[in-house]
Order: C-alpha cells, then sequence, then structure tokens
C-alpha cells in the first residue's frame, strides 16, 4: 500500500510540474519551431514553384512530407513524456533531409527514377550524417565547415537513443536511481530535448534553402522572413549566415545598418 501512496503522490506532483508555467513555455518554444519550420518549407516550395520541375526531379520536395511527420511525431511524443523517441524522430529527419539533398545535388542530372535509383544503391549511406560533408552549402561560406560538424554531431548526441549504447544505459540507470521515469521528466529534461528540436529545425531550414539556390533562398529572405520578428530561427548562427549572404541585394541597401543590428540582436536575444 505504501508503494501505492508514493506513486499516486508522485504522480499528482508531476502533474504540477507539467502545469506549471515554466513547462508550458517550453512546449510553447517547441511548438514554435515546428510551426515555423513547416511553414518555412512551405514558402520555400512556393517560391520554387516557378522552378520548372523542382518538384518533379528532385527528392529533397519529395520527401519534405517525411521529415515534417518526423518533426511532428517528435513534438507529440515530448507532449507525453517520450523525450526519447523525440530524438530518434529528429534523428531521422535529419537523415531524410541529408541524404535526399545528398542524391539531388550529386546526380542532378538524373531525372526522378534516375535519382531514386542512385539513392537505392551503394553510394548513398542511408543509415548515416556522412553525407552532410559532401554538400556544397555555398551560402555558407566560411561557416560551412562549423555547420558541417554541428550537423553531424547533433546526429551523432540524437543516435545514442536509437540503440540501447553505453552512454544511453549509464544515464538511464542514473535517472532511476534519482526517481526519474518515463513520464516524470524534469522541466531541465523537456527543455534540453526543445533544444535539440529546435537545432534540427534549423538545420532543415539551411538544408531547404540549399535545395531551392541561392537565387529562390534570396527571393524568400529578403523582404520576407528577414522583416518577420515571429520567424523563431532568426537566432541561428547559421541562418544569420545565409541571410548575410544577401547584403549586396538593392532591396537592402537603404536599411542595411539597421537590418545588420537587428540581426545581431536576434542572435544575442536566445
Amino acid at each position: 500500500m505504501q508503494v501505492l501512496k508514493d506513486r499516486l503522490e508522485e504522480m499528482d506532483a508531476q502533474e504540477d510540474v507539467i502545469a506549471s508555467q515554466q513547462y508550458q513555455e517550453i512546449h510553447a518554444r517547441a511548438n514554435r519551431s515546428v510551426a515555423g519550420l513547416l511553414r518555412t518549407l512551405r514558402i520555400c516550395n512556393l517560391a520554387a514553384s516557378r522552378w520548372a520541375g523542382y518538384s518533379d526531379r528532385f527528392l529533397f520536395p519529395r520527401h519534405q512530407d517525411d521529415i515534417g511527420e518526423a518533426i511532428l511525431v517528435a513534438q507529440l511524443a515530448m507532449e507525453n513524456g517520450g523525450l526519447n523517441a523525440a530524438r530518434r524522430e529528429l534523428r531521422h529527419a535529419l537523415e531524410v533531409a541529408i541524404n535526399t539533398l545528398y542524391v539531388d545535388e550529386t546526380a542532378a542530372a538524373e531525372d526522378f527514377d534516375g535519382k531514386v535509383k542512385f539513392f537505392r544503391g551503394s553510394k548513398v549511406d542511408k543509415a548515416n550524417a556522412s553525407h552532410i560533408r559532401d554538400l556544397r552549402l555555398l551560402m555558407l561560406g566560411e561557416d560551412r565547415e562549423a555547420f558541417v560538424k554541428v550537423t553531424h554531431q547533433a546526429w551523432v548526441d540524437l543516435s545514442n537513443y536509437v540503440h540501447l549504447t553505453k552512454r544511453r544505459m549509464d544515464e538511464k540507470l542514473r535517472l532511476r536511481a534519482e526517481g526519474i521515469r518515463l513520464g516524470v521528466e524534469t522541466p531541465a529534461m523537456l527543455a534540453r530535448v526543445a533544444d535539440e528540436l529546435h537545432l534540427v529545425c534549423c538545420i532543415v531550414v539551411v538544408l531547404a534553402f540549399e535545395s531551392i539556390g541561392p537565387s529562390l533562398t534570396a527571393d524568400v529572405l529578403v523582404g520576407c522572413l528577414d522583416e518577420d520578428n515571429t520567424w523563431p530561427f532568426h537566432d541561428n548562427q547559421f541562418i544569420v549566415t545565409v541571410d548575410s549572404h544577401f547584403d549586396y541585394k538593392h532591396e537592402r541597401q537603404e536599411t542595411l545598418n539597421e537590418h545588420a543590428l537587428r540581426r545581431s540582436q536576434r542572435v544575442r536575444s536566445r
């Protein structure tokens, strides 16, 4: 009976944690990241509608639904205490985005069927993020290598929750010793996953820009997303680098100093 009583008290305490302002603010931040990613992908596709054959010849736009599904399932898992399940979905989203874009760039001359055949072949490491090193990523300039490292490290960190690794086992044993079980996560634990989700969304946005190319990315950013203070990805250093790639645009010249200041303030506000 005492065990049952203790368990009920634990459940009541966790309900108070879930209802707390801190906990709800973390979920709201994660929701903004997810909504922002889905909206950005739609805007990119709208901009790319002027590119004849984009959605018919390339894998990345054809698999955006899979990326979006993984991100939404991760969000749902977070809301129900499945933090590690969320991480597994985030890893999947990275793999889909990286590997489809790799095929699009490497087999660019092939039609859609040719790209599918290339993807199915042995030249694509499908359960990995190693092909991030092979992408052009021209809009990142000197930040290209940093982006590659951050992206690959994000995949490595998320991979620790796909299989029962030594790191995962040690963490699980530590949490159990502290009395933390599935569905009894702390706000700090939730916040870490929210940060991981936000980073994956930022990475996917950069890859979406890479997919549609500099000209269409300029249309998406300049005078559109760069003026939207609610867009949740202004705080990411790599989004900032892509945005600054277009500071030469005529539309920015009159207010370039103000825009650069606002851009730096958005990063610092994270």
